[in-house]
């Protein structure tokens, strides 16, 4: 399948092309794979490149999941392999689970080949959307998927130094705080809370994107993570009003918390953040992250979590969309209006649950 385009610099050097990938050929791409993500994405050294895992990873699992669970194409330039595309298909959505030049061909222009490929399949097989995850500090792919249409998601949370976390904890709780209860959660449970306030969440400051959020990513309790769910209660209310997960690594922690719209922003989430402050996983901690459900929320929230002395940080990875324009519902829209904080803001790409490769379901073989 020859890629009909106005000529350009590479196709000058002869044509473009896009062929199937067969069975053997994944080893060959996957080995491109460590050629070009070394010195660019950490979390894929650290994830792929260790002493038990690599042998693994670079000649059983990651051939078999790209042979078995993508749809493979190489971009060749006189025969010879320049880039790699794998693309997964769901409901309404084509996800990029891998886009790459190789390193010889990189600086030519075949990104922007690659994909107005994965555009034109995604469209053959009437997808609304097309995703794919980026590490952040690439910002040269970041770059292109933006100049490309591709939509920055929420990436970012506050985070409190020991020191502050220490001056803080040393105080009294006072005023609202005191109203407010973090009843725990059973896994059941908190699957069901954080399910139903997630979607509430997504839907209220996603209305384009939120859906692909449910499709694609729907919320998960983390399998390995130590993490404990709360269930918040606002006063004397009987119902929860907001979903909270904690989590540990090491000695750093981080909430993640899911809230109706009606306190993002408000005195009453200030009192809840100084209450995460003090709860009782806090004080040993080195660091503290909140994290919020979406980026309008963030922010909102934003000004209240620099009273108390947070700063703002970004995840290595994010989640980034293309609405395409066979979706109904889809007007102009820009990284203003979806999920980006600001463009000269961020360094470049990223899933948070996933080392280098960008689909969760990479997760049973890691």
């Amino acid at each position: 399948m020859i890629l009909k385009m106005a000529k350009t610099n590479v196709e000058e050097k002869g044509p473009l092309q896009f062929k199937a990938l067969n069975f053997f050929e994944h080893w060959r791409t996957v080995g491109y794979m460590y050629q070009n993500y070394l010195g660019v994405d950490k979390a894929f050294e650290e994830t792929a490149l260790g002493i038990l895992r690599r042998p693994f990873l670079r000649w059983i699992g990651f051939p078999l999941y790209f042979a078995l669970r993508n749809e493979g194409y190489t971009l060749r330039l006189n025969q010879k392999f320049a880039g790699v595309l794998y693309l997964q298909y769901r409901k309404r959505v084509t996800h990029i689970n891998d886009i790459e030049v190789n390193r010889a061909y990189q600086g030519q222009g075949l990104g922007h080949h690659l994909l107005a490929f994965a555009d034109k399949k995604a469209r053959e097989n009437s997808s609304c959307f097309i995703t794919l995850v980026v590490t952040l500090s690439n910002t040269r792919a970041l770059n292109l998927y933006r100049k490309s249409g591709f939509l920055d998601q929420h990436h970012c949370y506050y985070y409190l130094s020991r020191a502050f976390l220490r001056a803080h904890t040393s105080l009294k709780q006072v005023g609202k705080e005191e109203k407010l209860t973090l009843k725990p959660l059973s896994r059941k449970q908190a699957t069901k809370n954080l399910q139903h306030f997630f979607q509430l969440e997504t839907r209220s400051a996603k209305p384009v994107t939120g859906e692909v959020w449910e499709a694609l990513y729907p919320p998960q309790l983390p399998r390995l993570s130590k993490v404990r769910s709360y269930a918040l209660f606002w006063g004397t209310e009987s119902q929860p009003g907001g979903h909270l997960d904690f989590f540990t690594w090491g000695s750093y922690g981080r909430w993640r918390i899911y809230l109706p719209t009606q306190y993002w922003g408000t005195e009453d989430e200030l009192a809840l953040f100084e209450l995460l402050i003090r709860y009782k996983q806090s004080p040993h901690l080195r660091g503290l992250g909140i994290m919020v459900g979406s980026t309008v929320h963030h922010v909102k929230a934003l000004p209240l979590a620099q009273r108390l002395n947070f700063a703002e940080r970004s995840t290595e990875r994010m989640l980034m969309i293309k609405p395409l324009s066979n979706n109904p519902d889809i007007g102009g829209i820009s990284n203003h209006d979806v999920g980006g904080i600001s463009n000269s803001d961020i360094g470049g790409i990223s899933n948070p649950d996933v080392g280098g490769i960008s689909n969760p379901d990479m997760r049973k073989y890691l």
